[in-house]
């Protein structure tokens, strides 16, 4: 098994778009028309041909969120010499049912927390929903920070979840 950063021209690109659509993650992470997002990083686990799993992760500044102060709209988060905080979010992640539980999404993980420290992020953050167990039991591992949330799916329903944040 290997961890590979991958993009529309490497060999395995159908395969994990292919992945993606069977993990309803593609309209998450790609254009409309299909086409690899400016902004994410995209990270497969192969099997020889075989993509078994991916975790894709958009670099973005971290943001406070919007107030009266700021006039409505969220504002970058400054540190020292005024530079923005900036962190990669897991905005897909998910491993073939028949692979799970022989470390390809331990291997994703890893290798998404070097590329943050690569990219000189200050953080790596995700949000997962309580149902997901063994990404809970994966992120607790690794020791990312949890703090509870609730989100509101398109259809207005408020999902219970966490976010987790580990500091690279």
């Amino acid at each position: 098994m290997s961890v590979i950063t991958i993009n529309p021209g490497h060999p395995l690109w159908l395969a994990f778009v292919i992945h993606l659509g069977r993990h309803d993650m593609a309209r998450i992470v790609l254009d409309e028309d299909g086409a690899a997002q400016p902004d994410v990083h995209y990270l497969a686990a192969s099997i020889g041909d075989l993509v078994v799993g991916n975790l894709c992760l958009r670099y973005q500044p971290i943001l406070i969120p919007a107030d009266e102060a700021s006039g409505g709209e969220p504002t970058p988060l400054l540190g020292p010499g005024e530079q923005p905080f900036t962190e990669l979010f897991v905005c897909a992640f998910a491993v073939e049912n028949e692979y799970r539980r022989q470390g390809h999404g331990r291997e994703l993980q890893l290798a998404g927390l070097a590329l943050a420290r690569e990219l000189g992020c200050y953080q790596v953050r995700s949000w997962s929903s309580l149902d997901k167990a063994a990404n809970f039991a994966l992120k607790m591992s690794l020791g990312f920070a949890l703090h509870p949330a609730v989100e509101i799916a398109a259809n207005g329903a408020p999902i219970s979840g966490a976010y987790f944040v580990m500091h690279v």
